[in-house]
């Protein structure tokens, strides 16, 4: 049972019954039935009932031989789906828009990464794929990553559901294995619309498999250095004779040594879906999910760079700053049931209910980095270890209800889309002790070379209970306007309710773990809302420009303890895309401006508890430009690629965060030979940053000069349904390092090597 009292129901806004009831008696009236040429909805392309979809006209969907792709997944029309289309790019997306329109008809950046480009690439995690996203920057503090997009953070969605679990795509979400997924949908910059409440770095949407028609599956094997290996099975069909009842069920495990000493990980994934054909135009949807990441010899904060009397403190690649016993282990167990109806006139309806649970056991054993609280003495390699377990636990339960369509208007077929969403997320963060004495801070002398000497101690004494409740419910709904046959108007509205209560226990000191509540964070009816405008200039070429607004409650405190004002901002961009060789390649150029307000940053003071104290940093503004490129540039060459640049600054024009890069490029590419070499596919892949910094108090500021890395690929089809595969990354074995922004860095990974086999049947 909830420790807090039941959240009352928000009221809703005006705003958001006015434009409910307007499309919603729209969809529902049939007064003016338009059937879809194509299709009307990112659902009926993406997971539209099987008898209709076989009533629909043919897509062109080319068979894939790579990776644990299923070849023939069926597409027709607008299909979003990446599997089985041999490409770097999509012809159709829903990212933020839950509209079916091409990335041209879009006005907003977006980036997909497909299933093609996973297989080939070797993308078996979203930080792997994230490092191939353009105008997104990774950076790894421990064996948590960040990424962010235009300075800022990213929010996380899975099959266009936001999601607070991961309200910030970071930390453990990282470690998500890709072996469920068709595709990654990046929108970068803020996608109000369908993620009220989130950062304006944009967002970031996980799209499952589906099952397929057709019996089909692939199995993958695989090994790399540092003793890795990995295995994969991929099974998907019709389950009755029919075809009226089909499924899909993925399995994963990997696992081997690492690069840094004493660390070794095991990552496992068990996935399936079952479709049932309810009638001609209703599927009833159900599908669970499994993950679990163990690491030993995990790592929780940095290595330090100065010695107390600021000596560079000089240690290899493979050194660890954690005892060899450190663990960190990630469960998260997720189920969901929808239901889809497609209508008549072309209108579709979707409603999902899920659930998903994360679990974390974390044993620390650390050396503390922070100076100057925790200096090294460089006489003796003494340094400062904090030993500590914290375990956590977190529920998310969601409902996500919306209708989409066309509607007729002024003699022009238009497109509407309304719906509602519901979140609530319980969480309990504790910390435990070895201490029953004082502040229960477990901090004792420690070698910097000779960590393993410190035995695991037994965690029997609570020092710190943390627990949460947060609920979000929001409305929205928006319309694309075909003003004329070269103009589109997208307009639309968020309405969303956000409440955060909060309480802990702590037997630090003189506290007996008595219940102190924290300061409610309350949010009534924020709207955010959006506008896009798209113009054919030529069969090729269109320019856009939108703008939306920026909402997300903090959680920071200030020095007195409290809460910040909420992130309140906006974003202004304008661009021009490019749709080439019917569709198979696409291109744009972007310029934004992004302005917030309420950014939490440091001040390096601590609030009464004894906690990190933050303010709210106002006028907060990045500007930049990007471009990029993704799809078949010539026959069997398919690409991928971007250049960003963007600099977020403060008011007074320094930079907001120097520890991460303001200029990127990534590229991604592959190219299967033509004639008696047709067998063989060559590619690989590039990434730059520009040079970054840390300061840090009282020592040298810390720089890591700018630098690329390279990847090579090699495929090799033994016969028509099997391939093996050798990938190398960062062939020149370039030695860098990631910056946390506060104390310390991580090594980045040295050259690595995989070798795979596939097989389908």
């Amino acid at each position: 049972m909830s420790p807090f009292p039941s959240l009352a129901l928000f009221r809703p806004h005006r705003l958001s019954l006015a434009l409910a009831t307007a499309f919603g008696t729209l969809a529902l009236s049939g007064a003016s039935p338009v059937r879809a040429q194509a299709v009307t909805a990112e659902a009926a392309a993406d997971s539209a009932p099987a008898a209709a979809s076989a009533a629909a006209a043919p897509g062109a969907a080319a068979s894939s031989p790579t990776g644990s792709a299923l070849p023939t997944v069926s597409v027709s029309g607008r299909s979003t789906t990446s599997e089985g289309t041999g490409s770097y790019t999509v012809r159709s997306t829903g990212a933020g828009t839950r509209m079916p329109l091409s990335p041209r008809e879009t006005p907003q950046s977006l980036t997909v990464i497909g299933r093609q480009q996973m297989d080939e690439q070797n993308l078996d995690t979203l930080n792997e794929v994230m490092r191939q996203t353009p105008g997104i920057v990774v950076n790894r503090r421990d064996e948590r990553v960040d990424f962010t997009s235009r300075g800022f953070s990213l929010s996380q969605m899975v099959d266009g559901i936001p999601t607070l679990a991961y309200n910030n795509v970071s930390a453990e979400a990282s470690m998500t294995s890709m072996a469920m997924y068709d595709r990654v949908e990046v929108i970068r910059g803020p996608a109000g619309l369908l993620n009220g409440v989130g950062q304006p770095g944009g967002s970031v949407n996980l799209v499952r498999k589906r099952p397929t028609q057709q019996f089909e599956g692939s199995v993958t094997v695989g090994a790399g250095n540092w003793s890795r290996y990995l295995a994969q099975a991929d099974l998907g069909g019709s389950l009755t004779a029919s075809g009226g009842v089909r499924g899909r069920i993925v399995a994963s495990h990997a696992g081997g040594d690492t690069f840094i000493d004493n660390k070794r990980r095991k990552d496992s994934l068990l996935y399936g879906i079952v479709e049932t054909d309810l009638g001609p135009r209703t599927v009833l949807a159900a599908g669970f999910e499994y993950q679990k990441n163990d690491i030993d010899g995990a790592n929780f904060g940095n290595i330090p760079p100065y010695y107390g009397n600021g000596a560079r403190l000089v240690v290899p690649r493979s050194y660890s700053f954690s005892t060899p016993w450190s663990t960190w282990n990630m469960e998260t167990r997720r189920v969901f049931v929808n239901l889809q109806h497609a209508f008549d006139n072309g209108w579709q309806v979707k409603a999902e209910v899920a659930q998903v649970k994360n679990q974390r056991e974390r044993y620390s054993g650390d050396l503390q980095s922070t100076l100057p609280t925790f200096p090294i003495n460089a006489a003796t390699n003494i340094g400062v270890v904090s030993l500590s377990d914290n375990p956590a636990d977190g529920t998310n339960k969601s409902l996500d209800v919306y209708a989409s369509g066309p509607y007729r208007l002024f003699g022009r077929t238009h497109q509407a889309v309304i719906g509602f969403n519901v979140n609530k997320l319980e969480t309990e963060i504790a910390n435990n002790s070895a201490l029953n004495t004082g502040t229960r801070l477990d901090r004792r002398p420690g070698g910097v070379f000779d960590l393993g000497a410190i035995a695991k101690p037994d965690f029997l004494y609570p020092r710190l209970r943390q627990n949460a409740e947060t609920e979000e419910r929001a409305a929205y709904a928006s319309t694309r306007l075909q003003a004329t046959d070269a103009l589109s108007v997208l307009v639309g509205a968020r309405v969303t309710s956000y409440e955060n209560r909060s309480y802990q226990r702590s037997w630090a000191g003189m506290a007996n773990g008595a219940r102190v509540d924290g300061v409610p964070i309350k949010e009534t009816s924020v709207v955010t809302p959006y506008a896009g405008v798209v113009y054919d200039l030529t069969g090729d070429f269109s320019v856009y420009g939108s703008y939306t607004q920026i909402f997300q409650p903090n959680t920071s405190k200030d020095v007195n303890g409290n809460v910040i004002d909420p992130q309140r901002g906006s974003n202004v961009e304008v661009g021009v895309k490019g749709e080439h060789f019917g569709g198979r390649l696409n291109t744009a150029v972007a310029v934004f401006r992004t302005k917030q307000d309420h950014v939490p940053v440091a001040t390096g003071t601590l609030q009464p508890d004894g906690s990190p104290a933050f303010r709210g940093e106002r006028g907060t503004v990045t500007e930049g430009f990007e471009l990029s490129v993704s799809g078949e540039v010539l026959t069997g060459w398919q690409l991928m690629a971007g250049y960003a640049y963007g600099t977020p600054r403060k008011a007074d024009g320094t930079p907001l965060s120097p520890h991460l890069a303001t200029r990127t490029v990534n590229l991604a590419t592959s190219y299967r030979l033509p004639g008696a070499l047709s067998r063989l596919t060559v590619g690989g892949n590039l990434s730059y940053q520009n040079a970054t910094s840390m300061d840090i108090v009282s020592k040298p500021t810390l720089t890591q000069g700018g630098y690329t890395l390279l990847g090579l690929l090699a495929r090799y089809e033994l016969t028509p349904r099997m391939t093996v595969s050798l990938n190398v990354e960062n062939v020149t074995d370039k030695t860098y390092v990631w910056m946390s922004g506060q104390s310390g860095y991580m090594f980045g990974t040295p050259r690595s090597t995989w070798l795979r086999g596939n097989y389908r049947f």
